[in-house]
C-alpha cells in the first residue's frame, strides 16, 4: 500500500495523468471515443484534421480551381490545330490487335496482373519502391554510374511532372489525394527552411545539409498519387517483400560462403569473421530493412489466402529472419524486438508472454548470437564505449548542443554524413536524434518528434477504427516495421540513407490507403 501510495503521490504519475486527460479532450490526440453520461463509449467515425483544418480545405478548394483549369488547358490543346491529331490519338481507344504470343504468355499475364488497372507509366512507382536495387545497379553499371548521385533526384522531377501530365490529360478529373501526414510532413519542411535562415555560418553547407535531412520527405508527396488505394499498396509491397527476399537469400549465401566483410564491423576483442551486408553494403542498414519488412511480410502471411502468394510470405519472413541474425547488428535485433511486441501487443496482446518467453530462450541458448547481443551490458563494452565508441561520440555531441540549445550548430555541421564530407566532424554520432539536436537544437528536435508523434496518431487511428480485418492487420504490420525504423535510429543514423527515408515515408503512404471509409477516404 506504501508503494501505491508513493506512486500515485509521485510527480511523474501525476504529469502522465494529466496528459492523458489532455489527450482525452484533444481531436488530435484522442484515441478512445467519447463516453455518455453513463460511462459508455460512443460511436464514433474515424476523422483527421483534414475534417476540421481550415488549411486543408483550402488547399482542397485550390486542387478543385487547378483542376478547372487542367480542364481549360486539355480542351485547348484538343481544340488546337497543331496538337489536334496527337491529343486525339491519346484519348480515343483503339481495338487492341491480338497478339498470341505476348497475351498468352505467363510472364506478361503476371505483368499486367501487377500493373492493375492503371497505366503502365503508374509502375514507375516501383522504382523507389525498389530503390536498394535501382541504385546498386545504377552504380556499378559503365554509362550509368554517372548518375550514382543525381538519379533519385531526376527521378523526382521525373515522376512530378508525370503528375501533373496526367491531371492535365484527364481533363481536370483527377483529385489530388490528401492525406492526414501531408500538413506535418509540410510544416516539418517549412521547419527546416527557416532554420537554413537562422543558423548558417556557411550557407552552402546548411544548403546541403537541408537537402540531406529533407528532400527525400519530398517522395511522401508523390507516393500518395500513385499509390491510392489498397490494390495498389499490394503491387508495392510485393515488390518490397521480393526484394527483401532476395537479399534474404543473397545474406545467408554471404554468411556460408564466408565473404569478406568490406569494413571493420566488429570489436577487436570479438571473434566473428563475417556478417551478412547482401548489396547494401552495411549490415547496420540490412538489418533495419528487415526489421521494416519482416513484420509487414507476416501481416500478408497472415491475411492472405492465394497458397501460392502465402509461399511466397513465409519464404520471405523465413530468409528476411535468418538474413536479420546473419547481419549480427545488436541494433537491429533489439529494434525488431520492439517492433514485434508492438505487433504483438496491437495484433493479440494475450501473444505477449509466448513472445517473451521466445525472446528469453534466444537469450539463454541464442550462442554466439546471444553472446553479441549480451556483451553490451558488460562492463569491457561500455568501457570501451566510454572511451571511443557510442557513448563517447554521443557525449561529444551533447557538448556541441550545448553551445547553442536552442538552435544548434546548423544543418551540416556536426554528426553526419555532410559534416564528414566537408571535414567538420569526425564521425558519425550513430543516433539520429542526437545528430538532429545537435544540428537544429530543441527548435529541431521538436520538429522531428511533431512529426513522429502525427505518424504514431495517425496510424493507430487508422487500426483503432479499421472494422476489415485484413486491413487491420496490414496497417499494424506496416506501423510495427516503422517503428522498428523509428527505434534503430536511436543507436544508428538511418535517415542519413536516402533508401531509408525513401521507404519510410513510402510505407506511410501505404497505411494511409488503409484508413477507414469516410470523408478522409481517397478518390
Amino acid at each position: 500500500m506504501d508503494i501505491r501510495k508513493a506512486i500515485k503521490g509521485s510527480f511523474i504519475f501525476n504529469l502522465l495523468l494529466r496528459l492523458k486527460k489532455l489527450s482525452d479532450n484533444s481531436f488530435l490526440f484522442r484515441m478512445q471515443n467519447k463516453t455518455d453520461n453513463k460511462g459508455k463509449y460512443k460511436p464514433e467515425e474515424y476523422k483527421t484534421w483534414m475534417d476540421i483544418s481550415f488549411i486543408y480545405i483550402f488547399l482542397m478548394n485550390l486542387d478543385k480551381k487547378f483542376m478547372k483549369m487542367e480542364e481549360f488547358i486539355f480542351n485547348s490543346l484538343t481544340n488546337s490545330v497543331i496538337l489536334r491529331p496527337f491529343m486525339k490519338k491519346i484519348n480515343t481507344e483503339e481495338v487492341a490487335t491480338e497478339r498470341p504470343i505476348r497475351d498468352n504468355s505467363y510472364l506478361y499475364k503476371i505483368i499486367k496482373k501487377i500493373k492493375g488497372k492503371g497505366s503502365w507509366l503508374d509502375l514507375l512507382i516501383f522504382i523507389p519502391a525498389s530503390y536498394i536495387v535501382v541504385d546498386f545497379v545504377i552504380r556499378r553499371t559503365r554509362g550509368l554510374a554517372s548518375l550514382g548521385s543525381i538519379w533519385d533526384e531526376l527521378l523526382l522531377i521525373l515522376l512530378v511532372g508525370y503528375i501533373i501530365l496526367k491531371r492535365i490529360l484527364s481533363g481536370g478529373k483527377i483529385k489530388h489525394n490528401f492525406t492526414p501526414m501531408d500538413l506535418p510532413a509540410a510544416i516539418y519542411i517549412v521547419l527546416g527552411i527557416c532554420h537554413v535562415f537562422i543558423v548558417a555560418p556557411n550557407l552552402g553547407i546548411a544548403i546541403e545539409g537541408f537537402r540531406a535531412v529533407f528532400q527525400h520527405i519530398l517522395w511522401y508527396f508523390v507516393a500518395t498519387q500513385f499509390i491510392r488505394s489498397i490494390e495498389d499498396s499490394e503491387r508495392v509491397i510485393n515488390l518490397m517483400l521480393s526484394t527483401g527476399l532476395f537479399m534474404g537469400v543473397h545474406a545467408v549465401y554471404q554468411y556460408i560462403a564466408k565473404v569478406p566483410m568490406p569494413g571493420n564491423w566488429v570489436d577487436t576483442t570479438e571473434n566473428i569473421r563475417t556478417r551478412a551486408f547482401s548489396i547494401v553494403g552495411s549490415p547496420n542498414i540490412l538489418g533495419v530493412i528487415f526489421v521494416l519488412l519482416i513484420p509487414i511480410a507476416i501481416s500478408m502471411l497472415i491475411t492472405h489466402k492465394d497458397k501460392y502468394m502465402r509461399v511466397f510470405y513465409f519464404s520471405a519472413t523465413i530468409f528476411m529472419t535468418i538474413g536479420l541474425l546473419l547481419t549480427l547488428s545488436r541494433g537491429a535485433w533489439l529494434a525488431f524486438a520492439g517492433a514485434m511486441f508492438i505487433f504483438i501487443i496491437t495484433l493479440n496482446p494475450r501473444l505477449i508472454i509466448p513472445f517473451i518467453a521466445f525472446v528469453g530462450i534466444f537469450i539463454l541458448f541464442g550462442g554466439s548470437l546471444s553472446q553479441r547481443l549480451l556483451f553490451m551490458l558488460s562492463p569491457v563494452y561500455l568501457i570501451k564505449s566510454a572511451a571511443g565508441g557510442r557513448l563517447y561520440r554521443w557525449e561529444i555531441g551533447l557538448t556541441m548542443w550545448r553551445r547553442n540549445r536552442l538552435f544548434g550548430v546548423g544543418l551540416g555541421r556536426y554528426g553526419g554524413a555532410v559534416a564528414i564530407n566537408n571535414q567538420l566532424a569526425p564521425f558519425y554520432l550513430d543516433n539520429y536524434y542526437l545528430k538532429t539536436l545537435t544540428e537544429m537544437g530543441i527548435y529541431g528536435i521538436v520538429g522531428l518528434a511533431f512529426v513522429i508523434i502525427c505518424f504514431i496518431i495517425f496510424a493507430m487511428k487508422i487500426i483503432r477504427y479499421q472494422d476489415d480485418i485484413k486491413k487491420r492487420i496490414l496497417a499494424i504490420g506496416l506501423f510495427s516495421g516503422a517503428m522498428g525504423v523509428l527505434a534503430q535510429n536511436f543507436v544508428e543514423n538511418i535517415f542519413e540513407v536516402p533508401a531509408m527515408v525513401i521507404y519510410f515515408w513510402i510505407v506511410i503512404a501505404l497505411i494511409n490507403t488503409l484508413a477507414p471509409k469516410g470523408k478522409t477516404e481517397t478518390n
